[in-house]
């Protein structure tokens, strides 16, 4: 019997535990007896956010799912589907990465397996007490948002982007330190902000990457039949899956803005088009520093990620 651990960084109540690894696992042990798994999730001392990679890295445990934004520029290509108004779904951004796996995104997971790559359900805009009725309204609002060019976008039309890792958006939020939030309908869930933020806008404004990845070295001891089981659940497949799970994954979020005192609907129409025409030097900005750095893919990864291209219609 050969026993891997899997380490994720969600709480035991959140679908990506329930619904996503946790039958993950138990389909693969399914199909290969000789398989079983100890997962651990937040809570445990293998759960925190900040160390799945190394811990994977590492081995000391053998799967881990992660947000790409961690380590912080290990993945700067896989990162570049972050980019602002340039994926609108899960099911697109997850089919996107993938088919990107297959080329210029490779190098950048050398040396571990990686399982499936997908991303999140999007950013949207959460505020505390001001309604976003105009561009004027987010001047010197404080704003959680990923660094980069989102936060460029949202700096030009006045605002003041904070930079946090989603665990930290709640004390944030309750301590005053923040305005608004632009983060996932999960987020807001179990971040248990929405006492706080009570205005929210449905446009989404960029999708987080993520990656289930395996050990390189866990996955060499495996015997033949145990890597065909895991293969078989993995990969494409089981990216797809990911991309749907996102959807009901962001209903309880959702479901909180019908609360009395909040107010859900999409921005006006002049601050999306501030935004998105703000989003796009910031873009290329971001591009053109990465090439800058040595990554020299950086632009035609953009572009096979960018959802109004025909790049792969």
């Amino acid at each position: 019997m050969t026993r891997l651990i899997v380490s994720h960084y969600m709480p035991a109540d959140h679908g990506t535990h329930r619904d996503f690894i946790l039958p993950w696992t138990e389909r693969v042990a399914g199909a290969c007896p000789t398989l079983s798994f100890d997962i651990h999730c937040e809570g445990s001392s293998l759960g925190l956010l900040e160390n799945q990679f190394d811990q994977v890295m590492s081995g000391a445990v053998d799967i881990a799912h992660s947000p790409a934004n961690l380590p912080p520029g290990r993945f700067p290509l896989t990162q570049l589907i972050n980019l602002p108004f340039l994926v609108e779904n899960p099911n697109e951004a997850a089919r996107r990465l993938m088919m990107a796996l297959d080329g210029p995104l490779r190098a950048e997971f050398t040396p571990l397996n990686v399982l499936a790559l997908h991303a999140d359900s999007g950013g949207v805009l959460h505020m505390r007490d001001t309604r976003i009725d105009d561009v004027s309204d987010l001047a010197g609002k404080r704003i959680r948002s990923p660094a980069g060019a989102t936060a460029e976008a949202l700096a030009a039309l006045g605002a003041e982007p904070v930079h946090l890792l989603p665990p930290a958006i709640g004390e944030a939020a309750r301590s005053g330190a923040i305005d608004g939030a632009v983060m996932a309908w999960d987020v807001l869930a179990y971040s248990r902000t929405d006492e706080i933020f009570r205005h929210h806008y449905s446009d989404i404004f960029y999708l987080s990457p993520l990656y289930f990845v395996m050990n390189a070295n866990a996955f060499a001891r495996l015997t033949p039949d145990q890597r065909s089981a895991l293969e078989a659940q993995s990969g494409t497949g089981l990216a797809a899956r990911l991309g749907s799970y996102w959807d009901a994954w962001s209903a309880p979020g959702r479901a909180l803005t019908a609360q009395e005192g909040h107010t859900l609907q999409p921005l006006p129409r002049t601050v999306l088009a501030a935004l998105r025409a703000a989003a796009g030097p910031a873009r290329e900005r971001q591009v053109r520093r990465l090439i800058d750095a040595g990554h020299a893919e950086a632009g035609a990864v953009a572009r096979m990620f960018d959802a109004s291209s025909d790049h792969h219609r």
